[in-house]
């Protein structure tokens, strides 16, 4: 699966070009720490710094089932996935689901590994590993509706990428 969004560039410094797709789905792919952002039941905004992976289009983390942006998500699934460097900062708006598909999880156990050498294995509807605390912890999904990079190389622009 590779999903083709809708570019629109959003803004730019006199010159510049939107960005191709290709440009934010490799530092998607790449990128360590991400910052998830919720919205607690309150109305109160919720961040946290969180590990992150680009998988079949869309981002997949895990966590602790006691977790506040668990029980943020099972009250509004809306959510922010950002991550930057000195050259590209994206932001992923889209909506989380909980996965617990067999099959899905044994792809993000496989997809840490890879990435971040953390060995995780698919229990009981979630993963579990060394050192991540108590098992099971459970896996989201968040389907981009929308992504929005901020290239800061030579010039600046920002492009917006709507998922149909």
């Amino acid at each position: 699966m590779n999903r083709q969004p809708v570019a629109e560039p959003s803004f730019a410094s006199e010159g510049a070009e939107p960005m191709p797709w290709s440009r934010a789905h490799e530092r998607l792919a790449e990128a360590g720490e991400f910052f998830l952002s919720t919205v607690r039941p309150d109305g109160r905004p919720h961040a946290v710094p969180l590990l992150a992976l680009w998988l079949d289009d869309g981002m997949y983390f895990c966590s602790s089932g006691s977790a506040h942006k668990v029980g943020n998500l099972a009250t509004n699934p809306h959510c922010v996935l950002t991550v930057g460097s000195p050259e590209l900062d994206l932001s992923i708006e889209g909506t989380a689901s909980r996965i617990s598909d067999p099959a899905t999880l044994r792809r993000v156990a496989e997809a840490y590994g890879k990435k971040y050498g953390w060995e995780v294995t698919p229990v009981d509807g979630g993963i579990d590993g060394d050192g991540i605390g108590p098992s099971p912890y459970v896996v989201f999904r968040v389907t981009p509706a929308k992504v929005v990079g901020m290239d800061k190389g030579s010039g600046f622009s920002a492009t917006r990428w709507r998922f149909a």
